[in-house]
């Protein structure tokens, strides 16, 4: 075989892979993958919008800040407890897949996973009082903690589940399990409460309908399985591990460090907001209660970034695989601009109904978390856009910036919380996490940037469009008007949104004679 003839096999294997083609997954592509997830988001959210609300209603001020401590724990103990390791899925699942090794590459990542998962029950079961402490400030029922102990559990199989199908680029199935999860605990958990149920069984709604949300994921992977590819070299397993556990590192220490900036300031409330402490906890609950109501509606936008980062990860990490860098800049900043304006402007619609969202549905009860509003829209659709723009890093390798970024906006938002709780009360919250989030969004895209990433005019678009809401709703949506006129970006965005809608739904237009 000539050496032209090699490098064009190579090149046919390479393109085979990054397609999924010729294997029992066959990837759907990335953009019918974006609007699936958004079709599918949108029903999602609403049904999880009217949730929190009705959550709100069912529940008094300090019950719901116990359920936030609780929901808040189990997102961030899960990947800290499992060091990362099963994060790797998105990055690494298409390097094995495409040499036959997947099936060794996947026992070794789950037998790993549930070990550390269940010896993190364990712990919890053993140490009730201590996590009571932890969770809620004081002890609770045993019977509290270990249903949230279940609850980590049963995000742990949920997670690694739908983070494979993702990594396969199954997206159509990844929308469908988490329409599931978010579905069926609306649902379930409004129902529990209407018939007068706690705390302790709206904990253990979660864990049941996340488990049977893997349901279609579970089928997926046992349909496709059969068609992989077969390994054509021995499977080195030190190899792997020398290979995973850096970058597995890397990514606990981020999920450690995102986790508790993420939660920083909702223990902040529960410690320094005056009049807590010592005596008075359920001042401090009833702070948080009030700082929950109002980020329902911004705590959306970062649901919906972790479904369309964790989509758009295995699309970048196959094209860079395939040496195509230049396609994994332009996916990224066609994305980060859509994002960012689509989350301005439902940040000012949503703005503009507050009044009316807050005074019927909340029943006038969460006016705080009204007046709080327009920033953490702001600080939600930064930290969104951090959570997609990350993915450059990851699959370039250099995720360590991230946690560098986010080490510093730790720091910053607790130096602030402690400064201004005490003074401002909420707002001095809010304000502190704003300013916290800013700072790692700048140090993010200064990493981007130092790692190839070419930062443009839109860089900027993307990071000033969402602060526009705090001169007002109006001033927010002519702001996205002007970019929507002025960037190339953006204008190139649309016409391939529209020139996938023609290839999509061709069939519906006349026959020419």
């Amino acid at each position: 075989m000539s050496d032209a003839d090699a490098a064009n096999g190579s090149s046919a294997t390479a393109e085979s892979a990054a397609s999924g083609r010729g294997t029992g997954f066959k990837a759907d592509s990335l953009a019918l993958g974006m609007v699936i997830v958004l079709a599918m988001t949108i029903v999602q959210r609403a049904i999880g919008f009217f949730r929190g609300i009705w959550f709100c209603r069912l529940m008094d001020d300090a019950v719901v800040g116990q359920w936030s401590m609780a929901f808040g724990f189990i997102t961030l103990i899960t990947p800290v407890m499992l060091l990362g390791i099963p994060g790797s899925l998105p990055r690494y699942v298409e390097h094995f897949r495409s040499r036959g090794q997947l099936g060794s590459f996947l026992r070794r990542i789950g037998l790993t996973t549930g070990c550390l998962a269940v010896i993190g029950f364990c712990i919890m079961w053993c140490c009730p009082q201590w996590f009571g402490w932890l969770i809620f400030l004081q002890p609770q029922d045993a019977t509290l903690i270990y249903a949230v102990g279940v609850g980590v559990l049963s995000i742990v199989f949920f997670n690694f589940i739908n983070d494979l199908n993702s990594s396969l680029r199954q997206v159509r199935m990844v929308s469908v399990m988490q329409f599931m999860q978010g579905v069926g605990f609306g649902i379930g958990g409004v129902a529990w409460l209407a018939t007068g149920g706690g705390l302790t069984g709206l904990v253990l709604t979660f864990s049941a309908t996340t488990v049977l949300a893997t349901t279609p994921g579970l089928w997926r992977l046992r349909r496709g399985w059969s068609g992989m590819p077969i390994a054509t070299e021995s499977f080195d397993a030190p190899k792997m591990w020398r290979r995973i556990l850096p970058y597995a590192a890397a990514l606990w220490a981020m999920n450690l460090i995102g986790n508790v900036f993420e939660l920083s300031d909702r223990y902040m409330i529960l410690h320094f907001m005056p009049g807590a402490g010592v005596g008075g906890e359920s001042i401090g609950q009833s702070a948080v209660g009030q700082y929950h109501s109002g980020r329902i509606l911004p705590m959306l936008f970062l649901s919906l970034a972790t479904l369309l980062g964790g989509i758009l990860m295995p699309y970048l990490a196959a094209d860079w695989e395939s040496g195509r860098v230049d396609a994994v800049r332009r996916r990224l900043k066609q994305v980060l601009l859509g994002v960012s304006a689509c989350f301005t402007l439902i940040a000012s619609g949503t703005l503009i109904l507050s009044p009316w969202l807050f005074g019927t549905l909340l029943e006038g009860r969460y006016d705080d978390g009204l007046s709080l509003l327009p920033m953490a829209f702001v600080f939600c659709s930064w930290s969104a856009l951090v959570m997609i723009g990350q993915n450059y890093l990851w699959v370039a390798e250099k995720g360590k910036w991230v946690t560098v970024a986010l080490s510093i906006g730790l720091v910053s938002n607790i130096a602030l919380n402690a400064w201004l709780l005490p003074r401002m009360g909420l707002q001095g919250a809010v304000l502190a996490t704003l300013t916290a989030n800013g700072i790692v969004m700048v140090g993010v895209w200064l990493a981007m940037v130092r790692c190839g990433y070419v930062a443009d005019h839109t860089a900027f678009y993307v990071a000033v469009m969402p602060a526009t809401v705090l001169a007002g709703p109006w001033v927010a949506v002519a702001s996205v008007t002007i970019v929507m006129i002025t960037s190339p970006a953006m204008r190139q965005w649309a016409e391939e949104g529209v020139a996938l809608a023609r290839e999509r739904f061709a069939f519906l237009a006349p026959a020419s004679a």
